[in-house]
């Protein structure tokens, strides 16, 4: 299977080198450390020194004179790096068999650099790791005993950070020392990354800042882990999949957004729901008319997110988006309202745009569409939701999207992100009073910018953080992700899952994500079946009975095809970064 199919893009995936010193593990890639580990258990998920731009997108480091030296005992790498026209750094990373890790960066900026941070992030997993005590010490030499956030933080939940003390599993204590800066830390599971991160420079401070030329930074990270797990980490001879009873959950209606930068001429049948954005210019009767079209054809209920710009009574904005949708002939099941502001992101204290509160816009947009379902939230990311909690009593379901390439955009952190839905589910729920929880839109690559003036251009088709246009969507790695997705949502008991788009760069007609989320969609309201994954994580799985008997779906996100065991059924090839559908018997 070549790149392309796989990837969407003929540029192949950074391989890792694997650095091992005794029971001291990780693995270097383009720079930065990922999958730090002590006999077998991963203590840090990564350690990268970056350039954010004033748009918060990364600039890339062209890497040079590296060099790597290893031994049984201990590992060395060290090497240059210069991000644009004016900023260079050398990196020096060692690690040894007694648990001691260290990662210096010393930085010179030859031309003013403006940025909204240069310096390093640390990533902790969530696993064995969410909700534990961590103890911090901070800036100022006290020390604190705290938690690791379970349910997700839509605030720093650690500030002033010097160091964290935490216990991945029993019998193992890590220890982790940053120098040069003032740390916080921030839930990176609002973003859907499977990872807390601490990172340079508080965001309390304006952003963007200038480093003036000439100057010199030095920063560190420094790692220290003791002990040894009272129990060994657990390594299972390939992907095992276990099919069980039905829960009391049922497959949800599955479907797609449209987008109004490529309003397709036919929709694929069977679709359970089709959601379109009405806003400024393309919010016209014509607009409103192939929106209705398109979920006749498919069969789908029609949902609409109305960014309202606010300029004018509420009453009025709204009243004429009522007016529009009459004229156009169109059923709608649901809108989403919220000010459009909001597609913007803001910090939990504020300064909150100053635009009409939640529950006046519900109100009036209850008068404006008497019997039609009014959702709340917003048309943003769960980060967006999170920080600005609606009142879930005005409203008939909460919303929100999500992209995996906020922060990075390589496949193995793409998949990662699968890991975090969980949580954000669990979250939601949490100030969601009962009320269905609709998810989408959501695709790999983002429709919206909250933190910048718009997604950041890819016209090479390369894995760029932020962007919109991602060259997955057109491969088979997409349909995987899609799978994993559906399938961690359906099992949170979503009300409803939009995915991707019919056509446009979010399109999936005509792609393998096609085959994927028509089957998704055509399992609306049949029983899901309890799965367990052992052996990895690496492979998705999905199940659900029909009158036929069970199906099963696995995704598979790893660049190697795997033979997965399914107990009581055989083995099942899942080609490499792709999906396989399999009716099992019944017993």
């Amino acid at each position: 299977m070549t790149c392309v199919t796989l990837y969407g893009t003929g540029i192949p995936p950074a391989t890792p080198r694997v650095l091992r010193a005794g029971a001291l593990s990780a693995e270097l890639e383009d720079g930065a450390l990922r999958a730090i580990r002590w006999h077998g258990i991963e203590i840090l998920r990564g350690v990268n020194y970056l350039v954010r731009d004033p748009g918060w997108g990364t600039l890339p480091a062209s890497l040079s004179n590296l060099f790597i030296e290893e031994s049984d005992e201990a590992f060395a790498v060290s090497f240059e790096a210069t991000v644009g026209d004016g900023y260079q750094y050398d990196a020096e990373i060692q690690g040894s068999a007694d648990g001691r890790l260290s990662f210096e960066v010393t930085g010179m900026a030859s031309a003013n650099l403006e940025t909204c941070r240069t310096g390093f992030v640390v990533l902790h997993p969530i696993e064995g790791v969410a909700g534990e005590p961590v103890e911090v010490g901070h800036a100022d030499g006290g020390r604190e005993e705290t938690r690791f956030p379970r349910l997700i933080s839509p605030a720093q939940p650690i500030l002033s950070i010097e160091s964290l003390t935490h216990r991945p599993v029993p019998g193992v204590t890590a220890v982790c020392r940053f120098e040069g800066d003032v740390f916080e830390m921030e839930d990176q599971r609002n973003w859907t990354d499977a990872s807390y991160k601490t990172y340079v420079r508080p965001l309390s401070l304006p952003t963007p800042y200038t480093i003036q030329a000439g100057t010199r930074l030095t920063q560190a990270v420094r790692l220290e882990v003791t002990g040894q797990p009272t129990a060994p980490a657990q390594v299972r001879d390939g992907i095992g999949v276990t099919v069980g009873p039905a829960l009391d959950l049922v497959m949800p209606p599955v479907g797609a957004g449209i987008d109004p930068l490529c309003l397709p001429k036919r929709a694929e049948p069977g679709l359970g729901l089709l959601v379109g954005r009405l806003a400024g210019a393309r919010g016209d009767v014509e607009t409103l008319r192939a929106y209705g079209d398109l979920a006749r054809r498919a069969g789908a209920e029609l949902f609409l997110e109305l960014p309202l710009a606010c300029d004018r009574p509420l009453d009025a904005e709204l009243g004429e988006i009522a007016g529009r949708i009459d004229a156009a002939g169109v059923s709608v099941a649901g809108v989403t309202v919220a000010p459009a502001a909001y597609l913007k992101s803001y910090q939990p204290s504020g300064p909150w745009p100053e635009v009409p509160g939640f529950r006046e816009v519900y109100r009036a947009a209850r008068k404006a569409f008497p019997g039609v379902a009014i959702g709340g939230g917003v048309h943003a990311f769960f980060t967006e939701l999170n920080r600005a909690r609606p009142p879930v009593d005005e409203v008939d379901y909460v919303s929100f999207t999500t992209s995996p390439i906020v922060h990075a955009a390589d496949e193995r952190s793409i998949w990662e992100s699968l890991e975090s839905l969980p949580f954000v589910m669990e979250t939601a729920r949490s100030f969601c009073g009962g009320k269905p929880i609709r998810v989408g839109p959501s695709a790999i690559g983002m429709r919206d910018n909250p933190y910048g003036v718009a997604p950041v251009e890819n016209p090479d088709n390369r894995r760029v953080a932020m962007a919109r246009r991602d060259p997955r969507q057109r491969g088979t790695f997409g349909a995987a992700w899609y799978l994993g997705y559906a399938a961690a949502l359906a099992y949170e008991g979503a009300a409803s899952v939009a995915l991707g788009a019919l056509e446009g760069d979010f399109g999936f007609v005509g792609t393998p994500s096609q085959r994927v989320i028509v089957a998704l969609a055509e399992a609306k309201g049949a029983p899901l079946l309890k799965v367990e994954v052992s052996g990895g994580k690496s492979v998705a799985a999905l199940a659900w009975r029909t009158p036929a008997g069970p199906v099963l779906w696995l995704a598979n996100g790893s660049p190697a095809a795997v033979r997965v065991d399914v107990v009581g059924h055989g083995a099942v090839e899942v080609p490499a970064g792709g999906v396989e559908g399999v009716a099992l018997s019944t017993p």
